[in-house]
């Protein structure tokens, strides 16, 4: 996810930055009005988080700019606690308003509510580790993945099923297909392989059973 968070108070962005940093994504800080239109008019932003106190313009008037001329989730930060306030920044187009001071996994979660449906499915996080599927593609801690095919649907067969632990038969069967003739052994050598790539905490050996995603990765 591709975030830009505008607050005049670097404390506040610096934190919060560091945050969606830690959960995977893509951050980007403007400390003015100006700055902010300058990076929206430039990147394909995910989301906005904006205050609405700023030192050359009002919030307000940027969350309208971006209503206007993209598809962007806003959401709005202030110390101001007044309905009437709120009520004019959700007339601008914000799509959630939280009021200082708040606590940055707040923001987090209100964040990952407002994303697209349709991203939510098109890509799945373990911690660090972002897999799309559309694209086929993996990222952790920003650096692209390069996965065999073989590998992308070993690793999306179990981010998918986090809970569920995966026989070598059931990974055979569902990655190769019911009728392939495949040494078990290859599956421990996909896993190995997929380690190597990402570490070797993604992925749980089950003793006797198998392998699934290791919950911890998203605590």
């Amino acid at each position: 996810m591709r975030v830009l968070i505008v607050d005049d108070e670097e404390k506040i962005t610096n934190v919060l930055a560091s945050y969606f940093e830690e959960n995977g994504d893509h951050t980007w800080v403007a400390h003015t009005g100006e700055s902010a239109i300058h990076f929206i008019d430039q990147i394909p932003f995910d989301l906005l988080i904006l205050d609405l106190m700023l030192p050359d313009m009002a919030g307000e008037d940027i969350c309208q700019y971006v209503k206007l001329n993209y598809d962007i989730p806003v959401i709005m930060l202030t110390a101001k606690i007044s309905i009437d306030d709120k009520v004019k920044g959700f007339k601008m187009g914000a799509d959630d308003y939280v009021v200082k001071p708040f606590h940055p996994k707040e923001i987090l979660i209100r964040a990952e509510r407002l994303l697209p449906d349709s991203q939510k499915k098109q890509m799945i996080r373990l911690g660090q580790l972002q897999l799309y599927r559309d694209e086929r593609k993996g990222l952790i801690n920003h650096r692209s993945i390069q996965f065999t095919p073989h590998e992308f649907s070993l690793l999306l067969l179990l981010a998918e099923n986090p809970k569920k632990v995966f026989s070598r038969d059931d990974i055979i069967t569902k990655i190769f297909g019911l009728d392939s003739d495949i040494n078990l052994r290859i599956v421990d050598q996909h896993i190995k392989n997929i380690r190597k790539k990402i570490g070797g905490d993604y992925i749980q050996t089950v003793f006797g059973l198998g392998y699934k995603i290791n919950e911890k990765v998203n605590g």
